[in-house]
C-alpha cells in the first residue's frame, strides 16, 4: 500500500499527508506572476528617435517610453490648419454675400461643408500625431527591450515587455476536491527556491473551471507581507497549513483516507484485512 502511495505521489505532483503521522501541511508547486503585464507594439511605421527605458529600469504611469519621428506628420497637420483658416475665410465672406442677396444659399452651405472637412483632417491628424509616442500605461519595469534607439518599426512590431510587479500574484493548481475549505481570504504560505525564504500570502480568486481529467482548479493568491527580493517568474512551493484537513481525517490533497499504522498483532489496518490467525 505505501509502495502505491509514493507512486500516486510522484504521478500527480501532490503531496499526500497522513493525519495518523501528525503530519503538518500540504505543499504544491507554485510560480509568482505579474498582475499586469504587456507588450508595447508600435502603431505606425517610423523611426524611433527616443527610448527612454533600459531593462529591468522602473518607470511610473504616463511616463514617455517611446517616441518616432513624426516630422511628415506635423507638416500635414499644419497644412490641414492653413486649410481649415481659408475654408473659414471663404464662408465668412459667402455668409455676407448670402445676406446681401449676391450668393446663393447653396454656395454658403457647400463652403461650411468645406470648412468642416477641413476640420475633419485636422481631428485625423491629430489621431495620428497620438500614436508618435508611447506613454506608460500602468507603473512597473521593463522586463525586456526588443527594439533599439534609430531602428525603423512597421506597424504592430513589438517595442517594450513591460510588466507591474507592485503586487506579484501566487498561481497554484490544487485538487478539485479543496473547493470544500478553500475559499478567498484563506491564508497561506510561499517557499521560493531562487531566495530560500518564506513569505505570507492569501488566496484572492478561484478559477472558473475544474479541468475534468486531473480534477484539479488554478488558484491565484497574492503575498501579503512587503517583500523587495520578489521577481516575477520565481517558483517554489505553495504551503497549505493542516488546519484545512478534511474533518474526516482524509488527505487534503488527493482525497484519499488516510493510511493506518500496522495492527500490534500483525494485521493490515491500512487494508482493512483481519490479522491472520495462527496455527498450532
Amino acid at each position: 500500500m505505501r509502495t502505491f502511495l509514493r507512486l500516486l505521489i510522484c504521478a500527480t505532483g501532490f503531496s499526500v499527508f497522513n493525519t495518523a503521522y501528525a503530519a503538518e501541511s500540504a505543499e504544491i508547486r507554485a510560480q509568482l506572476n505579474a498582475q499586469h503585464s504587456s507588450i508595447l507594439s508600435s502603431e505606425m511605421a517610423a523611426k524611433i528617435v527616443q527610448l527612454n527605458v533600459q531593462e529591468g529600469e522602473r518607470f511610473k504611469q504616463g511616463d514617455l517610453l517611446v517616441a518616432f519621428n513624426c516630422a511628415e506628420q506635423q507638416a500635414q497637420l499644419k497644412k490641414a490648419q492653413a486649410v481649415v483658416q481659408a475654408a473659414e475665410k471663404t464662408y465668412e465672406v459667402n455668409s455676407r454675400l448670402t445676406k446681401l442677396n449676391s450668393m446663393s444659399p447653396l454656395e454658403l452651405e457647400m463652403a461650411a461643408a468645406e470648412v468642416a472637412k477641413a476640420k475633419a483632417d485636422i481631428a485625423l491628424m491629430g489621431a495620428v500625431l497620438q500614436k508618435c509616442a508611447i506613454a506608460a500605461p500602468f507603473s512597473g519595469r521593463v522586463a525586456e527591450r526588443l527594439v533599439q534607439r534609430y531602428q525603423y518599426v512597421k506597424a504592430g512590431d513589438p517595442i517594450l515587455d513591460i510588466l507591474d510587479d507592485s503586487q506579484l500574484e501566487v498561481t497554484v493548481l490544487v485538487p478539485s476536491s479543496w473547493l470544500k475549505w478553500l475559499k478567498p481570504g484563506y491564508e497561506f504560505k510561499v517557499f521560493l527556491e531562487e531566495t530560500q525564504r518564506e513569505y505570507p500570502a492569501k488566496v484572492k480568486m478561484l478559477g472558473a473551471r475544474i479541468d475534468a481529467v486531473s480534477q484539479s482548479i488554478k488558484i491565484t493568491g497574492v503575498i501579503t507581507g512587503k517583500a523587495d527580493d520578489l521577481l516575477a517568474g520565481m517558483s517554489g512551493r505553495a504551503i497549505f497549513p493542516a488546519a484545512a484537513t478534511a474533518k474526516d481525517g482524509g488527505s487534503v490533497a488527493s482525497g484519499m483516507e488516510p493510511m493506518r499504522p500496522a495492527a500490534k498483532d500483525g494485521g493490515s489496518a491500512a487494508s482493512g484485512m483481519e490479522p491472520t490467525a495462527k496455527h498450532d
